[in-house]
C-alpha cells in the first residue's frame, strides 16, 4: 500500500493535522521517460551509422544524451513533486505541472460525501492502480486522485478515518 508515514510533515499542516498517507503516482506514470530514451537511443544508433564517427554525429549525440537527461530530469521533478497526503483532517492533492506551476487541492475528511475507486485496464488491473474519486460538499466538488498505487486500500483508509471523526458511525456515501 502507500507509504504510512505520522512523522512526515509538509508546509500547511496545521496543529494536531496527523499524516496517515504519503504517496506519489504510481511509477508507470514514468513509462514516457523509458520510451524517450529507446527513442534517443535509436536516434544515436542512427547517426553513427549514417554518418559514422565525426564531429557531425558528436554534437548529435551530445545533445540527444543532454536532451534525454533534461526531459528525465524534469518528468522525475513533476512525478516527485505530486503527492497525495491523507491526513486525520483532509485530504491533499499536490499537483507538480511543470517546474513553475503547482496546484493544491484539499477535502476536509468531514466533507466528503462519496468516494470510489475506479481501476480500468489491464496495466491498471496487474499493477494495482488507478483513480480515487471524491466528492464533497463544496464549490468545486469532485477530487480525482489519479493514478494512486493501490487505490482500494487508500480508499479504505479514508473511510476508516472519517468513521473514527465521526465517532464509529458509517459516513454517508462511502463504499
Amino acid at each position: 500500500m502507500a507509504n504510512s508515514n505520522s512523522e512526515y510533515t509538509f508546509q500547511g499542516q496545521r496543529s494536531g493535522e496527523e499524516v496517515v498517507v504519503f504517496v506519489n503516482q504510481h511509477t508507470w506514470v514514468l513509462l514516457p521517460v523509458a520510451i524517450t530514451w529507446i527513442v534517443l537511443l535509436t536516434i544515436i544508433g542512427v547517426t553513427l551509422w549514417l554518418v559514422g564517427a565525426s564531429a557531425i554525429s558528436s554534437v548529435v549525440i551530445a545533445a540527444t544524451v543532454l536532451f534525454g537527461i533534461g526531459y528525465s530530469l524534469y518528468q522525475w521533478y513533476t512525478w516527485q513533486m505530486s503527492n497525495y497526503i491523507v491526513t486525520n483532517q483532509r485530504v491533499i492533492k499536490i499537483d507538480q505541472n511543470s517546474l513553475f506551476s503547482r496546484l493544491i487541492s484539499e477535502a476536509e475528511i468531514d466533507r466528503i460525501q462519496e468516494i470510489s475507486t475506479e481501476i480500468s485496464g489491464p496495466i491498471h488491473t496487474l499493477l494495482n492502480f488507478g483513480t480515487i474519486k471524491i466528492q464533497t460538499a463544496s464549490n468545486t466538488g469532485m477530487m480525482d486522485l489519479e493514478d494512486v498505487p493501490d487505490p482500494y486500500n487508500m480508499q479504505q483508509e479514508i473511510v476508516r478515518i472519517q468513521r473514527e471523526n465521526a465517532g464509529g458511525s458509517s459516513p454517508r456515501g462511502a463504499v
